[in-house]
Parts: C-alpha cells; sequence; structure tokens
C-alpha cells in the first residue's frame, strides 16, 4: 500500500506542476488531440474518485480530536 501511496503523491506533485506552469486556455491549445481526448474520455472517474476522497477526508479533519491520554500516548518532555 506503501508504494501506492507513493506512486498517488508523486502524481498529484506531477499534476500540480503542470497546473501551475499553464493555466487551462492554454493546455487546451498547445496539448496533442490524444492528450485531450484522454483526459475528457478519463476525468470525470477520477475527478469523482477524487472528490469523494477529498469530501470524506474532510469530513474526517473537521471532527475535534480527542483527547490527550496519558497512558496511551507517548509525547516528547520539554528542557
Amino acid at each position: 500500500m506503501d508504494d501506492i501511496a507513493d506512486r498517488f503523491l508523486e502524481l498529484v506533485h506531477d499534476l500540480e506542476e503542470v497546473a501551475c506552469s499553464m493555466s487551462a486556455q492554454r493546455a487546451l491549445a498547445e496539448f496533442d488531440e490524444t492528450t485531450l481526448q484522454v483526459f475528457w474520455k478519463k476525468w470525470p472517474h477520477v475527478s469523482s474518485w477524487a472528490g469523494s476522497l477529498w469530501s470524506m477526508l474532510s469530513a474526517e479533519l473537521a471532527v475535534p480530536s480527542a483527547r490527550h491520554d496519558p497512558e496511551l500516548d507517548e509525547i516528547g518532555e520539554s528542557g
């Protein structure tokens, strides 16, 4: 599973680099027809999956964290 997580992180970083390096308008004008057709065909599924993951993660992160339990949690000591 770590392999898939690493691949996913790389893909997210790569996609972000592409999105930051050119506008969508420029991509439409400059990408070849095959690239645009593959994007058009695959993106709805990928977007839906990513949106679901984001929604679940957002809901999970919206819940307050559990209180610290000194019996279960290890924390570093200061000083």
